[in-house]
């Protein structure tokens, strides 16, 4: 990847978790400095999310699949290595020691295959709670599906994929209340190397919905308000790094 020039991707996790959080990753990014968003499509909001990103004051905004392996219902339902009887995901060791590449690369293809059908040109794939890289064969899965797709994915180290882009840099320091104000979001921008940085984030609003699945709750809200600072918004305009979303990968 050409690194000759400093560009960056804040990408904002979980679209389509609840209403709220989807309103807050769209607020963020029509008033804040949120470039990109990666959507979950097995919540019952996911589908009224992604129809409400579609309009044309969001046309910036890239997005992706963020693959969903550990909560909920599968989409696919012939993954029994990832699911028990009810079609509920398997969770944490169980879930590890459980899964194999074929259920793995089934249903994300099958989650890839209902954001297409909804209208959304997919950017990348990244996935919830980082499983695929935390479930020792879904690594693999995901990159023979990216590279079939022609799609990027989030990576956290500088292993690579052949024939798969993704960006130079991963940066998720940006999560927990200790790290959510200006000055520590601001150093962590002043600080990136020139190539390509993705700078991850979990904003919403919320709403009970949230209170009910998640354990990241009112931090949400904080990194909200951070990322529609106008301090922030004024550092990038005074500073030459590029905002970019995934689609924009070369």
């Amino acid at each position: 990847m050409n690194k000759s020039t400093t560009k960056v991707i804040i990408n904002a996790d979980d679209y389509g978790l609840t209403p709220g959080v989807s309103s807050g990753i769209l607020y963020g990014h029509q008033k804040g400095i949120i470039t990109s968003t990666t959507a979950m499509v097995n919540t019952e909001f996911a589908k009224q999310s992604v129809e409400d990103a579609m309009t044309e004051e969001y046309g910036n905004l890239g997005i992706g699949l963020h693959l969903v392996l550990d909560m909920g219902q599968s989409v696919s339902s012939s993954v029994n290595s990832l699911t028990d009887h009810r079609g509920f995901f398997l969770k944490g060791e169980e879930l590890v020691q459980s899964a194999t590449k074929r259920d793995v690369k089934i249903e994300l293809e099958a989650q890839l295959d209902l954001l297409y059908k909804w209208g959304i040109n997919v950017t990348h794939i990244d996935s919830h709670h980082h499983m695929h890289l935390h479930i020792p064969c879904a690594l693999e899965a995901v990159g023979e599906v990216a590279e079939e797709y022609k799609l990027p994915i989030r990576s956290f180290s500088e292993q690579t994929i052949d024939n798969v882009l993704t960006t130079d840099y991963f940066n998720y320091d940006f999560y927990g209340s200790e790290t959510i104000v200006n000055d520590h979001l601001i150093k962590t921008f002043s600080d990136v190397k020139p190539g390509v940085t993705e700078v991850m984030c979990h904003p919403g609003f919320l709403d009970a919905w949230l209170y009910r699945r998640s354990s990241y709750t009112d931090d949400r809200m904080n990194e909200l308000e951070v990322l529609v600072n106008k301090r922030i918004i004024n550092w990038f305009k005074n500073n030459s790094i590029e905002m970019i979303h995934y689609g924009d990968l070369e």
